[in-house]
């Protein structure tokens, strides 16, 4: 079995570091002065060349004597605009890190729009300029200028500068800017070698070429001068092009001048574009690999040095590694084998990269075994979009494999696109039916879990699914942590014991952290805090956050499967602690952020509709109801969100005074059994209408979530009001106590919010009856509508007024507060007087 090795795709230590210097390489001071003088002139500069000019070597020259330098690699995935978002913003905190700053910035925002404002915010008063460096910024693709890249190109805040680096493609793309600002841009002209820095190069040296010679045969092409310099001989004819100039050069002039051992290294390690000491060792089966890749550093074998916090990596010079890879595709079988070791050393590690590896190697059955035992984790992850492109890859060779175009479904899913997944998938599940097989295989019933809207199928497939984790060891069943991710998210979306979602994140958490997988056990516990609120464990949701947030160091981007769990259950534990602006803050972030699923989006739409509905602003209302018209009309994967829609529709007609409207819409889910935060809300609209029977009715309906804290408490609270209205007084204040018990327990203080008269009326009465929670209605009672009287109360008053909602004696609230009792009497009178009232009487009834 092949160890682990660290991946080929651009990590932490590559893509937000320049390269280091080459040894022995040319200090070239005068192209570091024009890129300066590019960089004061204006906050975009633009250098380019075609391959093997040196570019990014010239860069990181002249950024290496710069204070803050934020870099970015570009890889093959960047087009993506919330991948290129998400890797500007780490850029920006990286460079920030390594120059000893603190940049305030939100490390999840993938969102193009939303992260320009925060990058133009967190820079608006920095005290030195930052620049942004985009290495291979032709990767962004041709609509980069309408994401990030091209807001912060268009219009940097004034501590910004932005130099792009790439190929001349990337001059297609700012053919505008070119025109306007034609001294932004460093070219060819400039990155070439002068014939006296050709000369300086050779440094003296006899053997060989002369400078001369090289310098006409290249025009100072600066990798034609390095290879000339390694083979030294002339090429076989005058070359305008990169691939004109390789072709047998590489292989007659310059891997043939080296030892047989390095050439061979060289050929076999130019596999993969990236190496790490212990990758080079098993692709090419060399143990003293490490040593080989140092010795073509110092060669000057176009491999770049990267120095970083978990090692070193290598990157081969693109046109050079992919003329190495031509000619060793000539003796197909040994190509055939560094790719097979390459595909078994980063199975584990990078699934994504080995498949290609196997499908270089025509190892097809391989490729496929590792996707389908690899899928899951990815696809919940941050890498769906891989996934889609390597199940496309396969498909075209074999279009007919039910089981790979059931994991294009779900990554297509994952990436938003619903109605093209669903139609994938019933391909595929034609395909399986028609084979006459027998056993459904584990793919389609894991698919089910991401693609079917219906419950009752959805509810089947789970149950499977839960089997296979009871049956299977780690060995036969893949991504064991995703697959309980997986699961905990599917029972809350088709809502069954609320209880169940816990123990899969918990354990998903768990096995995550076993697996050193930081990002599953980050995005785990964010799920884990949302179905805490959802279950009501309000206070174990506040926890959960605690952990998620005291992970920072991990970036998740939102656009992970059902990504902005940990912000909208921070926004639950605000709005049932009865928190109303940052209940909307935080629900705005989730709207702000969301990526291509919009389920929590949707959810925060909602949220924000109850939270503006509660406080009685009217901006936010009407703000709210235009947000409300983007949750869809019809159940989406299970989720009823035509319910969610005319909810925060009652809740805000209710809000403006149209009790009726709301009334008529409360009473059409009264039998509605499983969506509790909804049969919360709408009984509460029949509730202040006085109508308690069939609010209690409406709350009695989701008897599975029956003991969820703020189902319970509203059920025995509703119950306590129709008690007292028959007149049953004792019996009223014994449920009551039940309730604020249950209340107090999570910290919901909701449902006793100012718009709550007939509640907050019995609580002040439960105070005199006899209670053990005076602390906390006090609490609840203190808090006043919007614009009150009680607004204009000081910190220190409004202690007091808390105090006087209780039965407390003057003397007991001066004991409670350690002030004297003179101190409380001068407290009381001013609340009097700014309340307009003259008892203690009256005051307390201020608040009802």
């Amino acid at each position: 079995m092949s160890h682990p090795v660290r991946s080929t795709r651009p990590g932490p230590t590559v893509r937000f570091r320049p390269p280091a210097p080459q040894p022995g390489a040319l200090r070239r001071d005068r192209v570091s002065a024009v890129i300066a003088e590019a960089v004061a002139r204006d906050p975009l500069t633009v250098v380019s060349a075609p391959s093997g000019f040196g570019k990014t070597t010239s860069v990181a020259e002249w950024a290496s004597g710069l204070e803050q330098v934020a870099w970015l690699g570009l890889n093959a995935f960047d087009s993506d605009p919330s991948r290129l978002t998400q890797g500007v913003v780490n850029a920006l905190l990286r460079g920030a890190e390594r120059s000893g700053r603190r940049l305030d910035l939100d490390r999840d925002l993938d969102d193009p729009h939303r992260a320009y404002e925060e990058i133009c915010r967190a820079l608006e008063d920095a005290d030195q300029r930052v620049h942004l460096i985009v290495d291979d910024a032709q990767r962004a693709g041709e609509d980069w200028r309408a994401g990030l890249l091209g807001m912060l190109a268009e219009q940097a805040p004034d501590s910004l500068r932005i130099v792009l680096v790439g190929t001349t493609l990337l001059e297609v793309t700012l053919s505008r800017h070119r025109v306007t600002h034609p001294d932004s841009f460093v070219g060819a002209d400039t990155l070439s070698f002068t014939d006296a820095e050709v000369r300086l190069l050779l440094d003296g040296e006899t053997d060989g070429l002369s400078a001369q010679t090289i310098f006409e045969e290249t025009q100072g092409w600066p990798i034609a001068v390095r290879l000339m310099m390694i083979g030294g001989a002339r090429p076989d004819q005058r070359a305008q092009s990169a691939a004109g100039f390789l072709g047998n050069y590489v292989r007659e002039h310059v891997l043939a001048t080296l030892p047989p051992d390095v050439a061979d290294f060289v050929l076999e390690g130019s596999v993969c574009s990236e190496l790490t000491p212990a990758l080079a060792a098993a692709v090419t089966g060399r143990s003293d690999a490490a040593a080989l890749l140092e010795t073509c550093v110092r060669l000057g074998l176009f491999l770049d040095r990267f120095e970083g916090p978990h090692g070193v990596v290598y990157r081969w010079h693109a046109s050079f590694a992919r003329r190495c890879a031509e000619i060793l595709d000539i003796d197909a079988e040994r190509a055939a084998g560094c790719h097979r070791r390459a595909a078994a050393a980063l199975q584990a590690t990078d699934p994504t990269a080995s498949i290609t590896h196997s499908l270089h190697a025509s190892e097809f059955l391989t490729a496929r075994e590792t996707l389908l035992h690899h899928w899951l984790g990815l696809v919940v992850g941050a890498r769906a979009d891989e996934v889609e492109c390597t199940a496309m890859l396969m498909l075209r060779r074999t279009p007919d494999d039910a089981q790979v175009l059931l994991v294009r479904a779900c990554a297509s899913d994952v990436l938003g696109d619903h109605r093209v997944a669903r139609e994938l998938f019933r391909r595929a599940e034609a395909m399986i039916d028609r084979s006459g097989d027998g056993d459904e295989p584990a793919v389609l019933q894991i698919a089910r879990l991401f693609i079917a809207d219906e419950r009752a199928e959805v509810a089947e497939a789970s149950a499977k699914v839960q089997q296979m984790l009871l049956d299977a060891d780690s060995t036969d069943l893949g991504d064991r942590a995703a697959l309980n991710y997986l699961l905990g998210w599917t029972e809350i979306r088709h809502r069954g014991n609320p209880m169940v979602p816990l123990e899969y994140f918990s354990a998903a958490a768990r096995e995550a952290q076993n697996l050193g997988d930081r990002e599953l056990a980050k995005r785990s516990l964010g799920h884990l805090a949302f179905g805490q609120t959802w279950a009501g464990h309000l206070i174990d949701a506040r926890r959960s956050l605690i952990a998620v947030r005291g992970a920072e160091d991990v970036g998740l981007p939102w656009s992970t499967y059902a990504g902005g769990s940990a912000a909208a259950a921070a926004g639950y534990v605000s709005y049932w602690s009865g928190e109303l602006d940052e209940a909307i803050r935080e629900f705005g972030t989730v709207i702000a952020n969301g990526g291509s699923d919009r389920s929590f989006t949707n959810v925060a739409r909602m949220m924000i509709a109850y939270a503006a509905a509660e406080s009685g602003d009217v901006t936010a209302c009407r703000r709210a109801a235009i947000g409300i018209q983007e949750i869809p009309l019809e159940v989406v994967h299970g989720v009823s969100w035509p319910a969610f829609r005319e909810s925060s529709v009652a809740l805000l007609e209710e809000a403006v005074g149209r009790t009726d409207r709301a009334m008529r819409i409360a009473r059409k889910y009264i039998q509605c059994p499983d969506l509790p935060v909804v049969n919360v809300a709408l009984a509460g609209v029949l509730r202040r209408a006085g109508d308690y029977t069939t609010a209690l009715e409406m709350l009695r309906a989701p008897r599975v979530f029956a003991e969820v804290s703020y189902v319970k408490s509203a059920t025995l609270l509703t119950a306590a009001l129709l008690r007292r209205q028959a007149g049953h007084h004792d019996q009223a204040h014994e449920l009551c106590e039940a309730g604020v018990a249950v209340a107090s327990g999570e910290n919901i203080r909701l449902l006793f919010g100012p718009r709550e008269t007939a509640v907050r009326k019995l609580l002040g009465e439960h105070v005199h009856f006899g209670t053990q929670f005076e602390d906390f209605i006090g609490r609840c009672l203190a808090k006043g509508t919007a614009g009150s009287l009680v607004d204009a109360l000081s910190g220190r008053e409004r202690d007091v007024f808390q105090q006087l909602q209780t039965a407390r004696t003057l003397h007991e609230i001066a004991r409670e507060l350690a002030v004297s009792i003179n101190t409380v009497k001068t407290h009381q009178r001013a609340i009097y007087r700014k309340l307009g009232v003259s008892s203690r009487r009256e005051a307390v009834r201020t608040t009802v």
